[in-house]
């Protein structure tokens, strides 16, 4: 038997619902397995640290959104070094950074995210391979790689005179060549001055591991000249004499040891003193390096850009820099000392936050304080390095005007004290379809149903595959939506009941019914979705939860009006019991006054 027009039989409508929530469990257990599939919990329902910084700007500076970004990929950075996984560093206003890390309780955390970011340049002493080698570095093999016009090692930042025996074996050694050497490590970039466009790159860094001549040793160890010599030329052994002396055996051993395979060894957050000789990877794993101290600070830095070359093709992205006054005259002595050097001595090493961010090549001199950086970049990775440089000393202090423990316990309560309100909020509100609409309140019951289970995989998913952590303002946000999915209810149940006073029978009466309610929903529930998007994008902190788990309830209540509550209703309809309107059915002529209105209709007739 055919339907009557405009009345479906609302079966489809269902599958597709049934195949959404399908889906849904399929994609939760994909991700994370079965007995894992729970929401994750933000730091106010799992108890943590959190920290609020407040940045100053320094010596004239401004609070730039730049600026603040950038100290949230730092910050966010220095965190994850602690071994920490799924923190939250997040930007609260203008010059505010929360730093929440759910379930840790580490005063070393509220210690150290508040420092100020450190960018410096670094002489590179040594570099190889990212695995740890055995044994120590032979500081005797330093001066091998010294050229004939090479000068040994007298003192930090300085030199002393060619080394004789340097130059015979510098002489026999082959210099390297450009390209990407045998481990696949691509070659250094190259640090040149802006007034000479025409510089060649140098020769890549050597890609084996072992050690070449420093050019930057980190003391200045008296000169003890072999009888029959001349004092102003010292030997290879005094060289690495004062380089033993200059480079500290923990410093060495430490070098051997370390893995820049292991991404906990690239996160950084270590600062060592600038006069320190220290060991760093670069932040792709590729290499570590020994680095020598740091003369020149990222705070001496002007200004930095990334951009092409007049006349450049693709791929030919560089980084323009400039120091200020004191940063011009201790860059040009820098490079003074490293130019002319065999590699890898002669590259200076970026360094931010212990991390090695690249390593170019000195080709000359710089005096004028304006350098230019070239390499194998690309656009991105010409504007990552170019931000940072201009912003990796972070012109900001920060304050820590909030830091606070908050417990586990603490957590555990306020969510048994939002689901026991959501609990009665649940209760009231299908006491109240139950005693209003009877036996089509069920209806609402299992929409409600289907309503909570739809949130809580969606919630479930966007924690494994966005990080999403549920908030006690996120919870508040849900406990709302209930009302806003029971009023979609009672607008559809009232218009299919209108429909039955109007003379049309429960069957046709709930499609011309949802004819005249789903315009009426579709504008709430858009009037709710723009308030929680409004509320998202413009408030802060807890508010964004409550905004997000809001929006995000209206789409499933739009989704489940449409897939689940009117196809059931459709389908309920068409059993005997609600088709005939007997008692307690919700569809009653008698309940819905319809004797009245016939003899009421009669008398005015």
């Amino acid at each position: 038997m055919s339907t009557s027009k405009g009345v479906g039989r609302g079966g489809n409508p269902l599958r597709l619902l049934a195949l959404t929530l399908a889906l849904l469990v399929g994609g939760l257990v994909a991700m994370i397995g079965v007995g894992a599939m729970h929401p994750r919990l933000a730091i106010d329902l799992a108890g943590g640290t959190s920290v609020t910084l407040t940045a100053k700007p320094l010596e004239g500076g401004k609070i730039t959104p730049d600026a603040m970004d950038q100290a949230v990929t730092i910050i966010r950075q220095r965190v994850n070094g602690f071994g920490v996984s799924e923190a939250q560093v997040t930007t609260l206003g203008s010059n505010n950074i929360v730093v929440s890390v759910p379930g840790q309780n580490n005063a070393r955390i509220v210690d150290q995210v508040g420092q100020t970011a450190l960018l410096r340049f670094r002489p590179v002493l040594q570099s190889g391979g990212p695995e740890p080698t055995t044994g120590l570095p032979d500081l005797g093999d330093l001066t091998a790689g010294l050229g004939e016009d090479d000068e040994t090692p007298d003192s930090l930042g300085g030199t002393a005179s060619p080394s004789p025996k340097a130059k015979k074996k510098a002489s026999a050694s082959p210099s390297p060549s450009s390209g990407a050497d045998d481990s696949g490590r691509a070659t250094s970039d190259a640090l040149r001055s802006a007034d000479d466009p025409n510089a060649s790159p140098s020769a890549t860094s050597s890609p084996s591991a072992s050690p070449s001549k420093s050019a930057n040793p980190s003391a200045s160890p008296t000169k003890t000249a072999k009888p029959g010599k001349d004092d102003a030329t010292p030997s290879e052994e005094d060289v690495a004499a004062a380089l033993e002396s200059a480079i500290p055996k923990a410093v060495r051993e430490k070098y051997a040891a370390l893995n820049c395979l292991d991404p906990a060894a690239r996160q950084g957050g270590d600062i060592e003193p600038v006069e320190a000789v220290v060991v760093a990877c670069d932040k792709d794993g590729f290499t570590k390096y020994l680095l020598g101290p740091s003369a020149v600070q990222g705070t001496q830095i002007s200004g930095a850009e990334a951009g092409l070359p007049q006349g450049a093709g693709v791929g030919a992205w560089l980084i323009n820099m400039e120091f200020d006054g004191g940063g011009t005259t201790a860059f040009g002595n820098l490079t003074r000392s490293l130019a002319g050097l065999a590699p890898p001595t002669n590259q200076l090493a970026i360094v931010l936050d212990g991390v090695v961010y690249s390593s170019p090549q000195v080709n000359g001199e710089i005096p004028d304080g304006r350098a230019v950086i070239e390499g194998n970049f690309t656009s991105e990775t010409a504007k990552d390095l170019a931000n940072v440089l201009k912003y990796g000393a972070l012109p900001l202090a920060f304050e820590k005007s909030t830091a606070s423990t908050i417990s586990a316990t603490v957590g555990d309560d306020q969510l048994k004290g939002g689901l026991i309100a959501g609990a009665i909020g649940l209760v009231l509100v299908v006491a109240y379809c139950i005693y209003f609409y009877r036996a089509l309140g069920i209806a609402a019951l299992l929409g409600l149903i289907v309503a909570a289970a739809m949130s809580y995989e969606m919630i479930s998913l966007l924690g494994e595959a966005i990080g999403y952590r549920l908030s006690i303002a996120g919870v508040a946000g849900m406990i709302v939506a209930i009302g806003i999915t029971a009023d979609s209810f009672v607008v559809f149940f009232e218009r299919l009941r209108d429909e039955i006073r109007d003379g049309r029978s429960p069957r046709t009466a709930v499609e011309y019914g949802w004819i005249r309610a789903r315009r009426t929903i579709l504008s709430a529930n858009f009037v709710s979705l723009l308030a929680a998007g409004v509320l998202y994008f413009f408030s802060v902190a807890e508010v964004k939860g409550f905004a997000f788990t809001l929006g995000l309830a209206t789409m499933i209540d739009v989704v489940v009006i449409f897939l689940f509550t009117k196809p059931l209703c459709a389908w309920l309809m068409r059993r005997p019991y609600f088709a005939r309107g007997r008692p307690w059915s919700g569809v009653n002529p008698e309940s819905l006054g319809m004797h009245q209105l016939r003899a009421a209709r009669a008398k005015e007739a």
